[in-house]
């Protein structure tokens, strides 16, 4: 046989990056595929929804938002339920189920005219939207190891941020052109993307079934029904609540950081735009390598005390550029507050393996939308008090930056005992034992025994 020419120095880096990214799986091109799909069809939506809702249902802006707050709620409140439901019928196919439900639920709002619709259907949307990740994450974590895990969860969220950019810079044609028809095309195309991805997961049904302890011939799985609850759990507790704090980023980044900018510095306004697309583009490059750097449960525990320590600079700065006088100056240190916010975005991420850890198997999607709950919270809270506070109180942003330092470095100060170890039951019980007042990683009661 002739032998093959040595292959060139960049298709020998493409295919080490294939490798690290593990492009070679089936389960891998699967994921990202569907995530790809997903969002954007979001990222469509997420540009038309509000002009398809006041410009074609007539709803007022303040309608529209009500609406939002109440599915906010309604997804507070079933959320946990459906993580219990996932883990009786397996990540997988709860997560194709999830689909079919925001697949349905969003091609409804062209046939729903009455307010009364409206609010309902985002009560079923926004709860489907808020379990889902927490799901997909729970069967991402049966078919990834720990170090491999970390790399699929910074190459998903990476390839999210993309899809989203893509599906937002596609909504540019319907909102040059103001047309009704299109802004309702938008909604059935995102309605659309779900009915794909959930296409897709079928695809991998005979391996995430055996995955998760769902398919025919799987291992027999420990019950969930004995594990304690996410709510007995201090240390579940605690990370969910610093999850929370952390994601005043998302917060700050979509809600006040447009308007301080135009409203409270002298930087031009095209400034919003161009630290948004930097944002976006160090999200992109960097997900993947903070991942795999902190994809242990300790180090995970310290990406989440560096995450708070960049958000809170990036708030010190954003504070500072108000301060300012020139579009020179306000400019230069909005940009670099948008590194710093975008290192402590990618950190935060970078800090979700404690999530998994503290998790047990068995019960992952009860444990995974219970730490979601962090989101939910935030999204009910957040804009109403950092909104109001940031654009009216420079003061407000320094407490903003001392309250979320001092929580993302509770983890790595508390939860300084060993890697919890879920191996089996029994092992897990007797670990339990420690006193229950304790930060104690452990989530199993004695009934599994």
């Amino acid at each position: 046989m002739p032998n093959r020419p040595p292959p060139t120095r960049v298709a020998a880096r493409l295919r080490a990056l294939a490798d690290t990214l593990m492009l070679g799986r089936r389960e891998t091109r699967l994921l990202l595929l569907t995530a790809g799909v997903d969002s954007f069809g979001t990222g469509l939506y997420s540009a038309t929804s509000i002009l398809f809702f006041t410009l074609v249902r007539h709803f007022s802006v303040t309608s529209v938002g009500l609406g939002i707050s109440a599915g906010s709620v309604c997804a507070l409140l079933i959320s946990p339920q459906i993580g219990r439901l996932a883990d009786r019928l397996g990540a997988h196919r709860a997560l194709m189920l999830l689909f079919l439900v925001r697949a349905a639920g969003y091609s409804m709002y062209l046939l729903a005219k009455p307010y009364w619709a409206f609010v309902l259907l985002t009560c079923l949307v926004s709860t489907a939207d808020r379990a889902s990740p927490a799901i997909n994450q729970s069967l991402m974590a049966a078919l990834f190891g720990e170090k491999d895990r970390a790399t699929i969860l910074g190459t998903v969220f990476s390839l999210r941020n993309a899809a989203i950019v893509l599906g937002s810079m596609a909504a540019t044609v319907p909102v040059m052109l103001d047309s009704p028809s299109l802004y309702q095309a938008c909604v059935l195309a995102n309605a659309g993307s779900f009915v794909a991805a959930a296409a897709l997961l079928v695809r991998m049904r005979a391996s995430a079934d055996a995955a998760t302890g769902t398919g025919r011939g799987a291992p027999r799985r420990p019950p969930a029904s004995g594990v304690r609850s996410p709510l007995r759990s201090p240390a579940y507790l605690l990370i969910t609540a610093v999850n929370a704090a952390l994601l005043t980023h998302n917060t700050v980044l979509t809600l006040v950081l447009p308007l301080w900018i135009t409203t409270r510095t002298d930087a031009p306004r095209w400034a919003l735009t161009a630290l948004l697309a930097v944002n976006g583009v160090l999200a992109m490059l960097a997900q993947i390598p903070v991942n795999r750097r902190f994809s242990s449960y300790h180090a995970a525990a310290g990406a989440s005390a560096l995450s708070g320590a960049a958000i809170g600079v990036a708030c010190l700065v954003y504070a500072a550029s108000g301060a300012v006088t020139g579009a020179l100056a306000a400019t230069a240190l909005l940009l670099l507050a948008i590194v710093a916010h975008s290192a402590g975005e990618c950190l935060h991420i970078a800090s979700t393996p404690l999530s998994f850890s503290l998790s047990p198997p068995q019960a992952r999607g009860r444990y995974l939308t219970f730490y979601n709950l962090g989101r939910v919270g935030q999204d009910l809270i957040g804009p109403v008090l950092l909104g109001t506070a940031l654009l009216h109180h420079v003061w407000a942003w320094w407490a903003v930056a001392a309250v979320v330092a001092v929580a993302g470095a509770l983890p790595r100060l508390l939860l300084r005992g060993p890697e919890p170890v879920w191996e089996t039951p029994v092992r897990a019980a007797a670990a339990d034992r420690a006193s229950p007042g304790r930060l104690t990683p452990q989530g199993h009661d004695h009934a599994d025994q």
